[in-house]
Order: C-alpha cells, then structure tokens, then sequence
C-alpha cells in the first residue's frame, strides 16, 4: 500500500525526461518496473515507458505531420481503418497513438471543413453522412472543386477517393479479415 501511495503522478519535469533518458540508455528499453524502481524516479513503470516511447525516444518525429505522411494516413485508413499500430509502422517516427489522435481531431476537422460529414444548417451531434449526398455532387466537387483534394495535401495524379469509397473499402476490409479469421480457427480446431 505505502508503494502506491508513494507513486507520483502528474506532469513530468526536464529533470525526470533526463534521469529516465540516462537509465534508459543505461539498461535499455526493457524491465520498465525494474527502471522506474532503481531510477529513483517514484513513478510507476508503466509511465516510465509511455513517457519513453509517446514522447523521448530519439526517433520520434514531433510536430506538424508533413503533407505525404497526411496522405498516406487517408490511404492506409482507408485499407485498414482504425489499425493504428499497423498504420503506424508505415509512418516511421509517428507513434500510433498520435496518428490515431491526428486522425480523429486533424483530419475529421478537415473533412467537416469540406461538408462531407455535416451540413452547414446542422451544429448538433446529428450529421449527414457522405452518402446523403447525390452522387452527382460528390463527382462535381471531385472534378471541379480542388480546394477539397489541396486541403488533404493531394498532389496531381494521385486519386482523390470519396468517403462513401473508403468506408466501403474498410467494410470489404474488415469482412475480409473476419473471414480469415473464421478459416484459421477452423484449421487449427484439433
């Protein structure tokens, strides 16, 4: 009881950043509860080693994510949907906490911008989805209106896709997935 109560909690200082970076290069990233007990830094290991990998590793990228990384998030979303570690294996520096909290304030902000999800009458929680709106005026705003593929940082002669298309493609991905799921299950039953 007298350990828990000890635990800090909170912000961490640049003095704590330094002493977990030390031993961190002193034991290596592994034994976080064994790291947080000899740093002396009386917080648990499990804050030790978030604070390592979300914010002090030395590989991570911090800051604005760069047009073809935004891109290539839309992209991947698209093929995997909401896999953010496996999205974030794509994205070297980018941890999939901060790509998944960039996809659902950055870029749902974006496409709200666009009105691709709710309409300018309605500021409640209730939305229009992209497939409330005529086909016809998806394709215009495809063709004519470029502002929507410049705000995704979509260059010419990549394809820019719909929403309706890539919550199609996240349905077809994850039935697929469930269907490869069912088939391993059945041949490993003995």
């Amino acid at each position: 009881m007298a350990a828990a109560a000890a635990t800090k909690k909170g912000p961490w200082t640049e003095e704590e950043d330094a002493r977990l970076g030390w031993f961190v290069g002193l034991f290596g990233e592994r034994r976080w509860d064994y790291l947080a007990q000899v740093s002396g830094l009386g917080r648990s290991g499990k804050s030790c080693r978030l604070r390592w990998v979300n914010y002090l590793h030395p590989g991570l990228k911090h800051g604005r994510f760069a047009p073809e990384e935004e891109q290539l998030v839309i992209q991947l979303h698209a093929k995997w949907g909401n896999r953010w570690s496996q999205i974030a294996r794509s994205l070297p520096g980018r941890t999939d906490n901060e790509i998944k909290n960039y996809w659902r304030t950055h870029m749902r902000k974006k496409a709200q911008e666009l009105n691709l999800f709710s309409s300018p009458s309605s500021s409640s929680s209730s939305s229009s989805s992209p497939a409330n709106v005529p086909k016809h005026e998806l394709e215009s705003m495809a063709e004519e209106d470029t502002s929507a593929a410049a705000a995704f940082g979509v260059t010419e002669g990549v394809k820019v896709y719909s929403m309706d298309q890539i919550w199609d493609e996240i349905a077809a991905s994850e039935s697929f997935c469930e269907e490869e799921d069912d088939e391993f299950k059945n041949e490993h039953k003995n």
